[in-house]
């Protein structure tokens, strides 16, 4: 069972202690054997720490005793496993958004976005633009920071050191729900760099990649130190997104042997066959026998719970846990029904009989000083270790036997240490120590010369091929520009008279031991001409094809709000289509007209023109043929940062925003109202420039490193029709703009033609207007109406 921060602590020794007791008293009459117990929730801590502030949940200073220790010989005295309690990636939090009172607080160090000089491990959703409180009124630091990374594991190893834990229980061991990888400078130059990115892994991975090289530090740490304390982290409940969306790749900690318990927080209610039945199966099949322990919360009631502890064991998964104390009222139930004896300890065979090994150490220089981000090789592995903050590195699931590491960074050279030798169960220590600092040497900057379009910011970020660089200094360059302490050039943005010229450029970085300078030219061309790109059209393909699209009931995030059929996607010639002859078909139903229900239309990895690149600053628009029904429509996009071709495949990694929604209910977007228009073609536009824009797994804000994502899916929102609909969809674009008022339908003029299409939207006040109508709307307020009317006349007379 799970004890959180909110439950236990008090200012009054005497309340606190008696708190504490009736957990452990509660736990054991009712036969558990493990807490999870919350000492630590935002970098203040409920224990003496020697590097962190006391939590005001117990008065915000030392109340004279050491909480703690007391909790830990309650559980034992009561036969309970006690596994502090940590959350990792938190700073602060707070609901009502202030910063902590006790300036001590790591917050002043490293987390005050209004501090430019104490903000370098602030997660920023946007390059320079730290976030102060998101997601749950936390703030949150940047994963890929590596003193962060070696600070984190400090906190840890004191706790493991110094108390008699059982185990140590990690939770917001990730980022904030928006899935934004951080873009802070620190997380951005590492990225970029071959050194830190060892396998060119894209920005979303690597983040992942560097809370798991996070967690093998710690798991390898913690075994240096007490090999039985297990460690377990509280993850969560599908693993098959928490990679992307918060970069959570918990079953890789599991496999690569960083972890030893994991605990899906699958807080909802189902059984045999269900969805949380699914999960359950993917955890365990994807945790390299590691133990998986099923998370509940008492929300669900006591029928689930019993429901799905029985599941738990049909499955042959090694627990469950539950959230959380105070909230608890079942303890009979559970003697009676669930443990009516004390429950076992499940064994831990790769503890209890261990066959493989850990290595780990410090990397440093020729004065002691930590190395960060030495590539580590083991010989017989393809694993590329990497040195953190403080220099650490480790080699978890090590095979017995005598090894070669070679440790190599472009400020140092290679070091070579033979003879490395393990047997089963060791955890063995091995530091490498680099020698003197080499002079820097910048790499060569190709192609040359570099080129920028006009009124574009030129970035480009410098790398070096030999030594560290102390700081950076620009030598020559145009009015603007300038060189961070990473070697990211940028500041300056040309102008349509910078056209055709050439621009010099001239960085240099510097140490203590030498210099090195690099030239080049940067050449300024003109904006090029933008044409609208066709998506698809849905010609060229055989009737019955899927295209772009896939089936209603295809996507997972919706497929339990629909029946089982209809479920059609398909290209079709059963009607006129908008141009010229294929459209697509689309049918399907809604289980009832609760307004959490939605349907997800995806093109992710379609069989035809999967994933397709847009750019984030010009409008999709799509025709729709609705006879019937009616429902809210958003257009989806994903943040993947490719960088392929408008309409190539940009990939399915990425969080997700809603262009369209200003809001959702429930995680059902609440877009534009479409309203049937028998055998018409309705056209809708979403611009990310002007729309609403409203996260899915995003934070609400469209943008990329590159500019570029991928249209993703389009949502149709239930209204008050459960269907079945049948919608046909045709010529789906990215347009360069939107068109100018009152050329409805953009063929560059205001004539004829479009009055034909404007009169039957003049509806007058009052009446809300959707689809090809919105674009008659001048005045954006929802109707069309006289002032409209007297626009439109105007724009037809020019």
């Amino acid at each position: 069972m799970w004890a959180s921060r909110f439950e236990w602590p008090d200012p009054n020794e005497a309340t606190c202690k008696a708190t504490i007791d009736a957990i452990m008293q509660d736990l054991a009459s009712a036969n558990f054997n493990a807490v999870f117990f919350q000492i630590r929730g935002q970098a203040d801590v409920l224990y003496p720490s020697p590097y962190e502030v006391w939590s005001p949940l117990i008065g915000g200073s030392d109340p004279g005793w050491d909480p703690l220790a007391y909790a830990v010989a309650a559980a034992h005295a009561n036969g309970i496993e006690f596994h502090a309690y940590i959350n990792t990636h938190p700073c602060w939090q707070s609901s009502s958004h202030v910063p902590p009172t006790n300036l001590d607080h790591l917050f002043y160090d490293h987390c005050n976005a209004s501090d430019v000089n104490a903000r370098d491990w602030l997660h920023h959703n946007v390059p320079d633009n730290p976030v102060q409180f998101s997601e749950s009124d936390y703030v949150w630091m940047a994963p890929g920071v590596p003193a962060f990374q070696a600070y984190i594991r400090q906190q840890i190893l004191y706790v493991v050191e110094n108390y008699d834990v059982d185990g140590v229980h990690f939770d917001r061991i990730r980022t904030p729900w928006s899935g934004q990888p951080s873009y802070d400078p620190i997380s951005l130059a590492r990225f970029n760099d071959s050194q830190s990115n060892p396998d060119a892994l894209d920005f979303t991975e690597w983040t992942a990649d560097q809370i798991t090289r996070n967690v093998r530090d710690i798991y390898a740490a913690v075994m240096a130190v007490k090999p039985y304390v297990k460690v377990s982290a509280a993850v969560y409940s599908n693993p098959n997104t928490a990679p992307t969306a918060q970069h959570q790749d918990a079953l890789a900690w599991a496999q690569t042997g960083g972890m030893d318990i994991l605990v899906p927080m699958m807080y909802f209610s189902g059984g045999e066959g269900s969805t949380w039945d699914d999960r359950l199966l993917l955890w365990l099949a994807g945790s390299a026998g590691r133990h998986v322990v099923a998370g509940h919360i008492t929300s669900q009631g006591l029928n689930s719970l019993l429901e799905q502890i029985a599941l738990t064991r049909t499955r042959s998964a090694q627990g469950n846990s539950v959230f959380s104390w105070s909230s608890f009222d079942w303890w009979s139930d559970y003697v009676n029904s669930v443990y009516q004896n004390p429950a076992t300890l499940p064994p831990m065979a790769w503890k209890d009989t261990p066959t493989d090994a850990v290595i780990w150490g410090y990397v440093t220089d020729a004065v002691a000083s930590p190395v960060v981000d030495a590539q580590i090789q083991r010989s017989d592995s393809a694993y590329t270790g990497l040195s953190t903050g403080d220099g650490f590195y480790s080699f978890l699931l090590v095979p017995p036997g005598t090894y070669t590491l070679t440790a190599s960074h472009p400020g140092y050279g290679t070091v070579v240490v033979p003879g490395v030798s393990v047997v089963a169960g060791d955890v063995v220590r091995q530091d490498i120590a680099f020698g003197t600092v080499l002079p820097p040497i910048i790499a060569e900057v190709t192609p040359d010369p570099d080129s920028v379009v006009q009124d574009e910011e030129y970035t480009r970020h410098l790398t070096l091929t030999q030594g560290v660089a102390d700081s950076w200094m620009l030598m020559d360059g145009p009015s603007g520009a300038d060189v961070d302490a990473t070697g990211y050039v940028s500041g300056w943005t040309p102008s349509a008279g910078d056209v055709g010229q050439s621009f010099l450029f001239t960085v240099r970085a510097s140490n203590t031991v030498g210099f090195d300078d690099e030239s080049w030219n940067v050449l300024v061309s003109a904006t090029p001409p933008c044409d609208d790109f066709t998506i698809t059209d849905f010609e060229g393909y055989t009737n019955g094809t899927r295209v772009l699209f896939n089936k209603p009931r295809y996507s997972g995030s919706t497929v339990n709000d629909l029946e089982d059929t209809p479920d059609v996607a398909e290209v079709t010639d059963a009607v006129d289509a908008f141009s010229p002859t294929k459209s697509y078909l689309v049918q399907w139903q809604y289980l009832d007209t609760d307004p959490q229900r939605w349907m997800r239309l995806t093109t992710h990895n379609a069989s035809n023109v999967p994933n397709p690149t847009v750019t984030l600053d010009r409008p999709i628009r799509v025709r729709l043929r609705v006879d019937a029904g009616r429902f809210r429509l958003a257009a989806g996009v994903r943040e993947t940062a490719t960088t392929a071709d408008i309409g190539q495949d940009g990939g399915s990694s990425g969080t997700i925003e809603w262009i369209g929604a200003a809001s959702d209910v429930n995680g059902a977007p609440q877009g534009v109202l479409v309203e049937p228009m028998p055998g018409e073609w309705q056209t809708f536009l979403f611009d990310p420039l002007s729309d609403p824009i409203h996260g899915m797994t995003g934070d609400g804000t469209l943008w990329t490193s590159t500019g570029k994502g991928v249209f993703e899916h389009l949502a149709f929102s239930v209204v008050d029709t459960v269907g079945p609909f049948t919608v046909y969809i045709d010529d789906v674009e990215l347009l360069c703009d939107l068109p100018a008022f009152g050329d409805l339908n953009r063929d560059g003029e205001v004539d004829e033609a479009d009055y034909l299409l404007f009169e039957p939207c003049l509806q007058g006040p009052e009446t809300t207007v959707s689809g090809d109508c919105q674009t008659a709307d001048a005045d954006d307020d929802g109707d069309v109406d006289l002032a409209d009317y007297a626009a439109f006349e105007q724009a037809f007379s020019q």
